[in-house]
């Protein structure tokens, strides 16, 4: 049976990630920029005291970027020109990192995740399904059904320290990287080293199943030893029978691979420098 420390730690670490995502949704009404300026880096507080993370710098950073924002306008001017206006260089739809466009297959697999366990978009809920904000409270949502599960038998169809390590940690690096790049100062970028500092924590790889353990055992074993060995004459014997079954000339491998360029009259150079004036330059 799951002890009472442990389902206070899944309860702490759901609603430490539910006020994260709440934090970096957009600031629409005032009410929201009232709950950044005055209630969420105590509760961040108490709860980081209780997990551990170790937060308290970035807190205290939090602390003094959110005082320096004057009002709520301020607040949504500032989101605004951070992750919504063009051109802007921060993906709060973070599966841009991942896939070098918007809705790539790595939404795709977040939104399998979400179905798995039942979850829907809501209806006045209109960004895409890798927004940050949605990541964290799915996460959050995991692990608040966790602690409530209290030791059942039946697991999560998702483990959230497994979503944490396959999507967060994956984006998470470049997110802060261009938060810490932004022109002004902003209350997000100590948000987010806090929410690096927590995913470090949390985030866990799935274990692999005896069948792939046994797999990528035998896989890297043959690596090793193949490095070990090297080349054999064997080995370019079977080479050599496939180019020719393609129709490809093999002429090249009785020469060492270190002699192929010399023997072919090919000389190394350095590439051009960039043309004056081009868009390189």
């Amino acid at each position: 049976m799951m002890d009472t420390r442990h389902i206070e730690s899944l309860t702490a670490r759901g609603e430490f990630y539910l006020c994260l995502a709440r934090a970096f949704l957009t600031p629409l009404q005032p009410e929201h920029f009232a709950a950044m300026r005055d209630a969420l880096a105590d509760d961040l507080a108490e709860l980081d005291d209780l997990l551990g993370y170790g937060g308290a710098d970035a807190l205290a950073d939090y602390r003094t970027a959110i005082a320096a924002i004057p009002d709520h306008a301020a607040l949504l001017q500032r989101y605004s020109a951070l992750f919504v206006s063009p051109p802007r260089t921060i993906q709060i739809t973070t599966g841009t990192y991942l896939d070098g466009a918007i809705n790539g297959g790595t939404v795709a697999a977040m939104e399998e995740a979400y179905r798995r366990c039942g979850v829907e978009r809501g209806t006045n809920f209109h960004d895409l399904s890798d927004h940050l904000s949605v990541q964290l409270e799915f996460v959050a949502l995991l692990y608040l059904c966790s602690a409530e599960a209290r030791g059942s038998d039946t697991p999560l169809p998702v483990n959230p320290a497994h979503f944490l390590h396959d999507y967060v940690t994956r984006w998470l690096p470049a997110f802060v990287r261009d938060l810490a790049a932004a022109d002004t100062p902003n209350p997000w970028l100590p948000l987010a080293r806090l929410l690096a500092l927590a995913v470090a924590r949390d985030a866990e790889a799935a274990p692999l199943t005896p069948a792939d353990a046994r797999t990528h055992k035998a896989i890297t074993k043959a690596r090793h030893d193949r490095a070990i060995r090297g080349v054999t004459p064997e080995d370019l014997d079977f080479i050599a029978q496939r180019l020719r079954e393609k129709g490809l000339a093999t002429d090249h491998l009785a020469i060492p691979p270190d002699q192929r360029d010399e023997a072919r009259g090919y000389s190394r150079g350095t590439p051009p420098g960039p043309r004056t004036g081009s868009r390189y330059g």
